[in-house]
């Protein structure tokens, strides 16, 4: 036990003075982590065991051999974890196995602090061997002195509770031997006391003698459980970096934390030593005492030296129950924060999985907790997850238009067919789990015989983060259930990725002619449009008809005073672009108003990057700038031909002359405009509160 109080002083002297030196935050107080301990003790336990029959000597020199290893192997993951700037990657750990870590590491440090009662064989267990005298009077007062350090620091906020309450269980540890007259070699012979230090003091330089020694066939078989503990080690040193920051009040630059722990583990490892980083606990009371500065640090490695090279002689007076107490005292602080307040912060399912953590750990294994814990908590997200939906928005083609202006005709039209359509907009991650109930939401629309029948049903995914392989199977079903009900399903705004992914489950064929691919929206719902417009539309229309005598046909039905149409002819002058042309530009000064007689063109807003954005569509019927009739300021926009078309064109001079020389062809143009926007207007209306009740 003093040989191994010297490598543990040695360790604290490294970790201290290099952190110190190489940390971002100046008054750091770093030393060995005390959640490592217990599976340090648990590896030396495996490692003399595998090896019954070998020398004391050997088994000494394989364990530090282990520690050695563990050193190296812990520097060198710290410096790749801080070169590839991977600290926050640790903070993705779920919080509840987090917790359970914590926890069952409590309940190691448990069973650890009994396991070094002299005298004391937990294997078999047996109750009575706790209460044998010299037993109960080495692990009852490490009872109570750790209850003393748990319970009294909650009720006394001062900074000299601790060593208030540390000294003064020494103190009346030997108070109490000298009322009962017990000798200090009898006390030492009970095991009360550390043992005497031998000859060559608290530490020896024996690294190369161990690696010299070491069965390195048992070290291996220690893999697995020093892979747990890199893991843990990663973990706490950035939880105790969140401790510190919160403390402090300032952030810290983790992944240099992490560089600095890296490199005092590596040093450690030279000399036979165990690594560490920052504590919160220690940093926040080196704060409470206005320590601002590095000198805590460089006064902490200085301490822990002055005792490793003078205080072997004041050691082997230390009672031991202190010993066995701080375990026990960090088991109850671990099981307060993680066991019994976590009931209160936790839901049920979360909580269980910090028990489960514990229970794993005390009858498997700390490892295997460690998967169980990571596995259980997957398996937890995967079903909360699933529980929320993917679906944003459902709404009907009603009033869920595209952004093709139409004509009272077509608009009535769609509002009466819009049930036809069932829209879907989409958001989140689509996997298996709401996969299914998006699967289930769509059939359910499409089987319910109460509401009109859906012909078509059309997905968004402009919100999609991500759509998980687990999720084709469910995407295969809908291409069945559109088979089978002869539905049109209609893909907007799919990513590549999400495209390759279901054209490889077969779920996308640009081919059948029930899936149509649209990149956004608006062009699906434009296609849509146009189906039931082509199905429901009069056909009464000769389609030898000229632009002009339709656009006349269109004006009649729509101006107040029919009769008004003709002579507003004579004052439109027609205007023919090809595809692709322009009709003026964004900037342009206003001029008139123009009449769409024949074909189709857009309205384009020419955004920062360069981009053309569709705001617009306008078909035969319909006007462009009506608005700027009466503001008469630039083009706000662009308009291009989507096709061939024909326009008749008012200028601004010319409406001007008719408020003078036929002020009643002025006043019915009025009227036919205010009448056109009012409609618009109400349109839109009735668009956005039906999205807001379906929100």
């Amino acid at each position: 036990m003093p040989f191994g109080i010297g490598l543990l002083l040695f360790s604290s002297v490294i970790i201290s003075g290099v952190i110190t030196a190489l940390s971002s935050y100046p008054p750091i107080v770093a030393t060995i982590a005390e959640v490592t301990v217990p599976i340090f003790s648990l590896i030396s336990r495996q490692v003399v065991a595998a090896m019954p029959d070998a020398p004391v000597e050997q088994k000494l020199m394989t364990v530090i051999a282990t520690l050695i290893f563990n050193s190296f192997m812990t520097g060198v993951i710290f410096l790749g974890l801080g070169r590839f700037k991977l600290g926050s990657f640790v903070r993705f750990i779920p919080y509840p196995v987090v917790g359970g870590f914590l926890a069952g590491i409590g309940a190691l440090l448990f069973v650890a602090a009994f396991q070094a009662v002299s005298g004391l064989n937990l294997q078999p267990f047996s109750l009575a061997a706790f209460f044998e005298s010299n037993v109960f009077w080495q692990w009852f007062p490490a009872v109570l002195f750790a209850a003393a350090m748990f319970v009294v620091p909650q009720r006394i906020k001062s900074v000299l509770v601790y060593p208030s309450i540390l000294f003064g269980s020494i103190a009346l540890f030997y108070v109490a031997l000298m009322l009962f007259g017990i000798p200090i070699e009898q006390a030492n012979d009970r095991g009360w006391l550390l043992n005497s230090v031998p000859a060559g003091g608290l530490y020896r330089f024996v690294t190369l003698q161990a690696l010299q020694q070491a069965d390195w066939s048992v070290i291996i078989q220690q893999i697995p459980t020093l892979a747990a503990l890199w893991l843990i080690s990663a973990i706490a040193l950035l939880l105790h970096g969140n401790g510190v920051e919160l403390v402090a009040s300032r952030d810290l630059d983790l992944n240099r934390e992490l560089k600095a722990a890296g490199v005092a583990s590596l040093i450690a490892g030279v000399g036979g030593g165990v690594g560490g980083f920052l504590s919160a606990g220690e940093n926040s009371l080196a704060y409470q005492l206005g320590a601002r500065g590095r000198l805590v640090g460089w006064m902490i490695s200085a301490i822990c030296l002055a005792m490793l090279l003078g205080g072997a002689s004041l050691l082997s007076l230390f009672p031991k129950f202190i010993l066995i107490g701080m375990p026990l005292l960090i088991t109850a602080e671990f099981f307060n924060e993680w066991l019994y307040e976590a009931w209160f912060r936790f839901d049920r399912a979360e909580y269980a999985i910090i028990v489960l953590i514990v229970l794993t750990t005390i009858t498997v294994g700390f490892l295997q907790a460690t998967g169980v814990g990571l596995v259980s908590a997957i398996v937890l997200f995967v079903i909360n997850y699933s529980r929320l939906t993917v679906t944003r928005r459902t709404s009907a083609g009603a009033y869920h238009h595209s952004n093709v202006l139409r004509t009272s005709e077509e608009l009535e039209i769609l509002e009466a067919q819009g049930e036809q359509l069932y829209i879907v907009e989409l958001q989140g991650l689509i996997f298996f789990g709401t996969a299914n109930k998006l699967l289930n939401q769509i059939r359910d629309r499409i089987n319910d015989d109460q509401l009109p029948p859906v012909r078509y049903v059309l997905l968004d995914f402009r919100l999609v983060s991500g759509l998980d392989a687990s999720a084709v199977l469910s995407f295969a079903k809908l291409k069945q259930v559109a088979h089978q009900k002869q539905v049109h399903f209609i893909y907007t705004h799919i990513s590549a990725q999400a495209k390759e992914r279901l054209k490889q489950g077969e779920c996308l064929d640009e081919a059948d002619p029930l899936c149509h691919l649209f990149p956004d929206l608006d062009r699906g719902l434009e296609w849509y449009e146009q189906q039931i417009l082509q199905q429901y539309r009069s056909h009464d229309e000769n389609p030898s008809q000229s632009p002009e005598s339709a656009l006349t046909a269109y004006l009649k039905a729509d101006f107040a005073d029919p009769n008004q149409v003709d002579r507003l002819m004579h004052c439109l002058e027609m205007c023919q672009v090809a595809e692709g042309e322009f009709l003026f530009h964004q900037g342009d000064l206003y001029n008139g108003l123009y009449f769409v007689a024949s074909g189709q063109v857009s309205v384009v807003l020419k955004l920062k990057n360069g981009d053309n954005k569709r705001i617009r569509t306008y078909t035969t019927g319909n006007t462009i700038g009506e608005m700027g009739l009466y503001r008469r300021t630039v083009r706000m926009a662009s308009v291009v031909a989507d096709q061939p078309s024909t326009l008749y064109f008012l200028s601004s001079a010319t409406f001007e002359q008719l408020e003078t020389t036929d002020p009643m062809l002025a006043a019915s143009i009025h009227r036919f405009i205010v009448t056109l926007l009012a409609e618009r207007l109400q349109h839109r209306e009735k668009e956005l509160s039906y999205l807001l009740e379906s929100v």
